[in-house]
């Protein structure tokens, strides 16, 4: 089966990587299939072919369904949030709109932002070998997703001080399968009328420990420490 790669894909085939026609190359959907293909001739010359010569077995994806709903941070902070939760198995990441969040509402209104953030997406799945390309949802507020997300587990990052009642992330009560909701704040860490959101939605408060870590870190290390609860 022949398929003519997309104008990015191309350019990044026969620009970046420097590919040539016999070369082999891995390509996949973003749905989960994956095959071992190689470069052929192009009926057209802007073009880029491959030829699918055999499915392979994707690395498997983790065992729950996680959505990262992140709170918006300026810039480049939030590219790295995209880049990591989709290298961390993430299915689908929010921009959580919150009390806290400072970003204009320019810089993430509109579908400018959300293209970027579904490119930087598919470039995390290539360089970390990753056959599905995470959703990213359009901007929602923290109300909206608790609803959308109603019945599922939840597990809200706060700060140790926030409640007496966050228990750190080795003690969250999870197990393989199903679908889990990732809660994380902005800069400035959600607000205490959030907080009581969270809790009434039935989500779990969790704490990574007494440490304040940074909001474009706090993303990584939490799904990492899932990750970790999971596995164990």
């Amino acid at each position: 089966m022949l398929v003519v790669l997309p104008e990015g894909e191309a350019h990044h085939v026969s620009r970046v990587l420097r590919l040539r026609t016999g070369d082999s190359v891995r390509v996949f959907d973003g749905r989960g299939r994956e095959w071992a293909a190689r470069l052929v001739p192009s009926a057209r010359r802007s073009a880029t072919t491959v030829e699918l010569v055999a499915e392979v077995a994707p690395i498997p994806e983790p065992s729950v369904r996680v959505t990262l709903a992140a709170g918006i941070l300026k810039g480049d902070h939030m590219d790295a949030i995209i880049r990591d939760a989709t290298m961390m198995g993430a299915a689908e990441i929010v921009p959580l709109v919150t009390e806290h969040v400072t970003v204009p509402k320019k810089a993430w209104q509109g579908s400018a932002a959300l293209e970027r953030w579904q490119r930087v997406a598919i470039a995390s799945a290539k360089q970390c070998g990753r056959a599905v390309v995470p959703e990213i949802a359009a901007p929602a507020e923290l109300a909206a997703v608790l609803t959308t997300h109603a019945g599922q587990s939840i597990a809200m990052f706060v700060e140790p001080a926030v409640g007496a009642d966050a228990t750190p992330v080795a003690g969250t009560p999870l197990a393989p399968g199903g679908t889990l909701l990732v809660l994380i704040g902005p800069e400035g860490g959600w607000s205490s009328a959030e907080v009581t959101q969270g809790r009434t939605a039935g989500a779990v408060l969790v704490h990574l420990g007494p440490r304040t870590i940074r909001a474009d870190a706090m993303a990584t290390a939490a799904l990492a420490a899932l990750a970790a609860v999971l596995n164990r």
